[in-house]
C-alpha cells in the first residue's frame, strides 16, 4: 500500500466517521483528519463498534474469544513419528486441537466464549481444560504451560463473512466475520471483496457467489 502511495496511521484509533459531502471524514485519536470517497470497515472484533461510529447498521457480529496454550515436553522425539513431525491433531467433535512447534505442543480447548471487542486475555480455566483434554486422549503427558494467550474469532449469525455495502449507505463497505479461518481464506475474501468494492465481476478463480457473503442477507 506504501508502495502505491497509501498512509499507514498506527496507534489512531477512529473516534468520529461522518458524512462529509459525498464522502466521509474520519477523525482519531491523535487528532488526524482523514476523507475518503469510501470506507472499509475491515475492523474485526470492532467492525460494528464502526458502523456505529457511522450511523451504520451493524451485522449482528459476535467475538468470540479462542485460548492457545504452549507447553513443553520433557522427550522432544514424541512430536515426531518416523522423523516426520506431527500434524496439526483435533478431535472429532472440536473439544481440542493440538499441533507440534518447535519444542512445545500448541494446545487449544477450541473454546468459543462471547466476549467484547479488546485486548483478549487467556482464561485460567480454559488452559486447563485445554491440558486436561489433551491428557485425556493422548499419552503427551503435558503437565507444564511456557506461555498462553487469546485471540478473538467474530462470526455473523450465520458464521458466513460478511462482505458489501447497504443499499442506504452504499459507500460504507463491510470486509469482516471471517471467523476462525481468517489466515486460510483472506486471499480469496480480500480478491472478492475487492472486486464488491470496485464493482467488478467476481474473481473467477474465487468460486464463490458474493451473495452468499453480502451484508445485506443479514436484514
Amino acid at each position: 500500500m506504501r508502495a502505491r502511495g497509501g498512509t499507514v496511521l498506527r496507534g489512531a484509533r477512529v473516534v468520529a466517521l461522518d458524512r462529509d459531502g459525498s464522502g466521509w471524514s474520519a477523525t482519531t485519536t491523535g487528532g488526524h483528519r482523514v476523507r475518503a470517497g469510501v470506507v472499509v470497515d475491515a475492523a474485526g472484533a470492532w467492525a460494528d463498534a464502526v458502523a456505529a461510529l457511522a450511523g451504520v447498521p451493524g451485522a449482528g457480529l459476535t467475538p468470540y474469544r479462542r485460548t492457545i496454550a504452549a507447553c513443553p515436553v520433557g522427550d522432544p522425539s514424541v512430536l515426531t513419528v518416523d522423523g516426520t513431525v506431527l500434524p496439526m491433531i483435533a478431535d472429532a467433535a472440536e473439544r481440542w486441537y493440538l499441533k507440534a512447534e518447535a519444542d512445545v505442543v500448541l494446545v487449544s480447548p477450541a473454546d468459543e466464549t462471547p466476549a467484547e471487542p479488546g485486548d483478549a486475555r487467556p482464561d485460567e480455566l480454559d488452559v486447563a481444560l485445554a491440558l486436561d483434554r489433551v491428557g485425556s486422549a493422548t499419552t503427551l503427558g503435558l503437565r507444564s504451560v511456557r506461555t498462553a494467550w487469546a485471540g478473538l474469532r467474530t462470526f455473523a449469525p450465520d458464521r458466513a463473512p460478511v462482505l458489501g455495502a447497504r443499499p442506504e449507505h452504499p459507500e460504507f463497505f463491510f470486509v469482516a466475520g471471517q471467523g476462525g479461518s481468517g489466515i486460510e481464506s483472506a486471499p480469496a475474501l480480500a480478491a472478492l471483496a475487492a472486486s464488491v468494492v470496485l464493482g467488478h465481476p467476481a474473481p473467477a478463480d474465487v468460486g464463490l457467489d458474493p451473495a452468499v457473503c453480502s451484508v445485506t442477507r443479514l436484514t
